[in-house]
């Protein structure tokens, strides 16, 4: 398919806050009934797929990437697309369901909006009944990366599979290229997991980083629910944050492929862009999202980028598919510091000072034309990037500063995030951002209370 258009602007659920107290509804009345487990959904799917008339191939448990590369290698030999019932790092009454074209590429928004649409109008049973057969592709899978990236040295290496779906190749994909792995988290039928498994987020990762300092591993990795995003932790227990992940990884393909363009989400930290730079290589800005992201990829002719949300892609030829595997990426990762010291690797990589991502309330009916209005108003005074919101180089206000301010796809929210080289020019460029804001009767105190990023 094409590169999708932007996505529609649909009005937005509020975003979980936890589970409600037991026999209590969120709005305090009877609790809403719970959703279906996982193995419902799945034979639901299954179930529904069957009596369309379409084949199944059932893979039982596997981790979104996994379902990508199975997807991309049936595709060698038949069309076929892929279904997958996950909550990715949500909580679980989040549970739904992805959709991929026969290239593993996921369905964009507008066409997950015509899917529902369609489904609100009604489907008709097919005419015949499908097939179902059992596949694990587990072996081919993890084969395909010792056979990529065997490392030089033995390491020791703690993962934490935040009790996801990543438990079932995590530990075999590593062992098998070469590494001792321990782990901790790694049930994925633990009814009250101790974190959620969101490595985006540096409390997320603090029991990792106390396991790879208590054990005297090399290194660690976490990963989200269904396997897709990754946090590092180097060995010397500190975490590496998503932005110097990021520049980690652009370095390693910059040395194996110089002058290379790099997808880079627009709420990437400018000491990522400047480290790419200074590699020779360029940072092409792409939207925030993973499926607009691959998209992104795609029309460029990109094979590398990342996110900010923890998400690494890369574009493989065997099986052809543009992957954000989070195993695949700690494999490579887990290569290279068999041969270097990733401890020095990350030293080097500049660090500014940086916001967390701040929500500004703003509804629903405002939150896309208030976007806009704060475009066309910046532009006036600074140069704009409007890939996806506006993100402002304020570099005249200081070096290297910017702000980014979007609508949020999913939640009544603009996103705001800023950034300056020293604690003093972050105070500057937050007061610039907060009359930005006010300028569009906003409040902006939730930005003010914010201090930078550890």
């Amino acid at each position: 398919p094409d590169p999708p258009p932007p996505p529609p602007r649909l009005p937005s659920r509020p975003a979980p806050r936890g589970r409600p107290p037991r026999g209590r509804g969120r709005g305090g009345g009877p609790p809403p009934p719970p959703p279906p487990p996982p193995p419902a959904l799945q034979q639901a799917a299954i179930a529904g797929l069957l009596d369309a008339g379409l084949d199944v191939v059932d893979i039982g448990r596997a981790p979104s990437p996994l379902v990508y590369w199975a997807t991309a290698r049936l595709t060698q030999a038949r069309p076929t697309s892929g279904v997958v019932v996950t909550a990715s790092h949500n909580p679980a009454e989040d549970n739904g369901i992805k959709l991929l074209h026969t290239d593993a590429m996921p369905f964009a928004p507008y066409e997950i909006q015509a899917v529902a649409d369609r489904v609100a109008s009604g489907v008709s049973a097919g005419l015949r009944q499908g097939n179902r057969s059992l596949w694990s592709p587990r072996a081919d899978y993890v084969q395909s990366l010792a056979e990529s990236f065997p490392v030089r040295r033995p390491l020791r290496v703690a993962i934490d599979p935040g009790n996801g779906v990543s438990t079932v190749t995590a530990g075999p994909a590593l062992r098998a290229i070469g590494c001792e792995v321990i782990a901790i988290n790694d049930d994925p039928e633990e009814p009250e997991p101790l974190h959620p498994a969101d490595p985006q987020h540096a409390d997320n990762v603090a029991q990792l980083a106390q396991f790879v300092a208590e054990s005297g591993a090399d290194l660690g990795f976490a990963f989200d629910g269904d396997g897709d995003r990754l946090g590092l932790v180097d060995g010397r227990g500190r975490r590496a944050t998503p932005d110097q992940v990021l520049a980690l990884l652009a370095e390693d393909w910059l040395e194996r492929r110089p002058g290379a363009d790099i997808h880079v989400d627009v709420k990437t930290s400018q000491a990522v862009i400047d480290h790419i730079h200074n590699l020779g290589g360029r940072a092409r800005f792409g939207p925030v999202g993973h499926s607009l992201g691959k998209y992104a990829m795609r029309k460029q002719g990109i094979d590398f980028g990342g996110e900010a949300s923890t998400h690494y892609y890369y574009r493989i030829d065997d099986p052809p598919h543009i992957t954000d595997d989070a195993v695949r990426t700690a494999c490579r990762i887990a290569q290279f510091v068999s041969t270097n010291t990733l401890e020095e690797r990350l030293d080097r990589i500049p660090r500014y000072r940086i916001s967390p991502e701040v929500k500004i309330p703003c509804p629903d009916d405002r939150k896309h034309a208030v976007a806009d209005r704060i475009v066309a108003d910046a532009r006036r005074a600074w140069p704009v990037n409007d890939i996806d919101g506006a993100r402002i180089d304020l570099s005249r206000e200081s070096a290297g500063a910017w702000c980014l301010i979007r609508a949020s796809n999913t939640t009544p929210f603009l996103t705001v995030v800023v950034e300056a080289r020293t604690d003093r020019e972050y105070e500057q460029v937050r007061a610039v951002t907060a009359d930005i804001l006010n300028g569009q009767d906003l409040d902006p105190s939730p930005l003010l209370s914010q201090r930078p990023l550890d």
